[in-house]
């Protein structure tokens, strides 16, 4: 007698849990990735001198009634500094800057760059410190790119050139070379990564070990105080390291730590000592701005990333060399001020790092990078133009002179990021939603017709006076603010927050989906007539679980090692059961919890820190 043959109905009963089960995983991981990994698309635009005539914004700076080219070497705006020096501190707390008077509790690593807050509390003193905001993520490369770029970088940037960590957008270094600047940089050779062919000279050093502290810095140090003294640049970029890789490594409650703080005020010292010598009339940093800035902060533990206060809040201390800030209306000042530790009275503005690029390009007179969305912040702005007459008239106090001129730059800032989001929307799948672009829409329009029908009239008449011209700045000044705000807070939502809705969908669905595979696998054994193994699968199912559960923790991109490390070890125990039970492969199992004991051994070795929130 033949046997029987399965029919094809059969076979279908076995495959068709299969197919069901690919399906549910393909739309909860596309549900999931979808609002987790956010992407952004580069734009090959850039921007440059030519195209502020197509602004209603003044783009003449001898006079503001005189809507014509200059020649004083303004593009966008008027240049108000010559040189800049701008030393990165990477992994810069605030509280590394900030007086511990600021803060409830005195730490040992506060106080410590001292010299920064003794500077910025000098009567007349042409210095500020800022609490500056980063955008998650906080990993120096996405900081370094939303820097210079202006915009907000996600983990997947939708560029054209996949994998390559050369920036393809516009950006604030190419700006630069663009119009004539010459760039030094020393330090971290992510710049020189990031901008391979930019750089007039440059000093990269490695920055991939993260247990070596001092490298890059003394790379740092042996060419930047030499520097100072040379012509050959407009712009100076020092990129220091070893705050980042001893909290890394020690933690921020660490001796390394303290010792590297006080090494970095030692070296602050000398270099505002030798711009200060060289900043008298005719001297070679006459006209120089210094910026001492971290590109993220640090969790206690040492570690950065995400977006928890710790890691998004950093320092930015600005100093003009030439003249005092400028003076500006109060509503404009987000200033605090404290007595510290030694009764000086310090104070603190705030500004955001999208910020940043925009304000400097404003400062140094080149156009803004054209994927630039954030805002000439007042106060930094006024602190790097100073005090300058716009040929208005004499009767106008300093404060509403500087209002004129601010007025214009916003003008050109708002048409700036009207123009990016115009070209985006356009040529963008992942644009954004009409409803969005019609609120933004809306809000430029009320600006510019506020600039167009009102303020640009009563300066360009030149005889309003005092009362009649300061409620229109300060009315223009809201709007614009109001328009650079709303694009802020939308492309915020777009780039850099997730969306809760489709990553719960995500999970439902693929929880589902392993529900349905644990039923699909019995449904099978039963069919197979495999039941004396339910136990084995039971306790499978549990490590899975459990597996899936520490995914859910906030601390499992930290403890990820140990999770796997403990689970494995549970596996291996009872297999060992196991195998001595059914005497055989005694040897391999041994073997295996052996190898499980010198991973823990070596993850606890290299998870260890000296940093009093560190777990031994």
């Amino acid at each position: 007698m033949e046997p029987r043959q399965k029919s094809p109905s059969g076979k279908w009963q076995y495959i068709w849990p299969m197919w069901l089960m690919l399906l549910l995983h393909v739309l909860g991981i596309f549900l999931f990735t979808r609002g987790f990994l956010l992407t952004r698309n580069e734009l090959p635009y850039y921007s440059n001198c030519s195209e502020i005539s197509q602004s209603p914004c003044f783009f003449s700076w001898d006079h503001l009634s005189r809507p014509t080219n200059s020649s004083d070497g303004s593009c966008w705006t008027k240049p108000a500094i010559t040189r800049l020096v701008i030393i990165v501190l990477d992994a810069l707390r605030f509280d590394f800057v900030a007086p511990s008077s600021f803060f409830p509790e005195a730490k040992p690593w506060m106080d410590k760059l001292h010299v920064l807050k003794m500077v910025s509390s000098r009567n007349g003193s042409s210095a500020r410190i800022f609490k500056a905001f980063a955008d998650p993520p906080t990993t120096s490369l996405q900081r370094l790119k939303g820097l210079t770029t202006g915009g907000l970088p996600t983990f997947v940037d939708v560029g054209n050139s996949f994998g390559a960590p050369a920036i393809v957008e516009d950006n604030l270094i190419h700006q630069l070379v663009q119009n004539g600047k010459k760039v030094l940089m020393m330090g971290d050779d992510t710049w020189t990564q990031m901008f391979p062919h930019h750089f007039e000279r440059s000093y990269p050093y490695p920055s991939f070990n993260v247990k070596d502290l001092d490298t890059v810095d003394n790379g740092c140090i042996d060419h930047l105080i030499p520097s100072l003294y040379e012509e050959d640049w407009d712009v100076l970029i020092s990129h220091f390291l070893g705050v980042d890789h001893a909290g890394h490594i020690f933690g921020v409650d660490s001796n390394p730590m303290i010792e590297k703080l006080k090494q970095y005020n030692n070296i602050l010292e000398r270099v505002i000592e030798e711009l200060e010598s060289q900043s008298g009339p005719g001297g070679l940093h006459e006209n120089t701005m210094l910026i001492v800035m971290g590109d993220h902060g640090q969790t206690l533990n040492g570690d950065h990333g995400g977006g928890g206060a710790e890691e998004v809040e950093t320092a930015v201390f600005a100093m003009n060399l030439r003249r005092p800030a400028s003076s500006i209306p109060p509503e404009f000042d987000s200033s605090t001020c404290q007595l510290d530790m030694d009764g000086n009275n310090v104070c603190i503005s705030s500004m955001q790092q999208l910020d940043f690029a925009a304000t400097i390009s404003a400062l140094i007179g080149i156009p803004f990078p054209y994927g630039s969305i954030g805002r000439i912040n007042p106060e930094l702005y006024a602190l790097g133009a100073g005090r300058w007459g716009l040929g208005a008239s004499q009767e106008l106090s300093e404060s509403h002179v500087w209002m004129q001129n601010y007025a214009n730059v916003l003008c050109v800032n708002s048409w700036q990021v009207k123009r990016y989001i115009d070209v985006y929307s356009t040529s963008s799948v992942v644009g954004f939603s009409s409803d969005d672009l019609s609120r933004i829409a809306s809000t430029y329009a009320q600006a510019e017709s506020h600039w167009l029908h009102l303020t640009r009239k009563l300066l360009l008449d030149g005889k309003s006076g005092s009362d009649a011209i300061l409620p229109t700045l300060k009315g223009q000044i809201d709007a614009y603010f109001n328009f650079l705000a709303t694009v802020a807070e939308l492309a915020r939502l777009k780039w850099t927050e997730f969306d809760l809705k489709l990553m719960i969908s995500g999970i439902l669905i693929l929880f589902v989906s392993i529900i349905f595979q644990i039923l699909a696998i019995l449904r099978g054994m039963l069919l197979a007539g495999a039941s004396g193994i339910f136990s084995m699968s039971t306790f499978t199912y549990v490590l899975v679980a459990i597996r899936a559960c520490s995914f859910l923790s906030n601390s499992y991109i930290l403890e990820e090692g140990k999770v796997t490390n403990f689970l494995l070890a549970t596996s291996g125990i009872v297999m060992l059961r196991y195998e001595v039970v059914k005497e055989k492969l005694l040897a391999e199992s041994l073997g295996f919890l052996l190898l499980c004991m010198f991973c823990q051994f070596s993850i606890e070795v290299g998870l260890t820190k000296q940093a009093a929130t560190s777990a031994l």
